[in-house]
């Protein structure tokens, strides 16, 4: 069974071209463009990663990520690795993702091939 994939972010251009990448690469994928829509689904599905843009309208991917933990654990349900993507580098996003402790951290725009050396070493297929 294939690695079941988040994605969130609210750029529908960011979201076609990703979905498309995990989906050739083997991965199962569910694509998201807000936080609200992210917890619904973490609500009634596992996933094996979480991939979310931090800067979104209304609750940022930070915000998000804490729910989705807050979630979890709530339920007894295991960690879900998170990779951020931004698009907008300045030290207080890359605080916070320190602070959280993710997975990964990522700037837009990025190579597609280093994009997926990250996903592999958090999942496998």
């Amino acid at each position: 069974m294939a690695s079941k994939i988040l994605l969130v972010d609210d750029e529908m251009l960011v979201i076609k071209s990703l979905d498309r990448l995990l989906k050739k690469a083997g991965y199962e994928v569910v694509t998201v463009t807000d936080a609200t829509a992210a917890l619904k689904e973490v609500k009634r599905s596992d996933f094996d990663l979480i991939i979310s843009d931090i800067r979104m309208p209304g609750k940022d991917g930070v915000n998000l990520i804490r729910e989705i933990r807050s979630l979890l654990q709530s339920e007894k349900r295991q960690r879900i690795p998170e990779i951020f993507m931004t698009g907008y580098a300045s030290e207080e996003v890359g605080k916070e993702a320190e602070k959280l402790k993710v997975a990964e951290y990522i700037y837009k725009p990025f190579d597609l091939s280093q994009f997926l050396n990250l996903v592999r070493k958090h999942v496998k297929k």
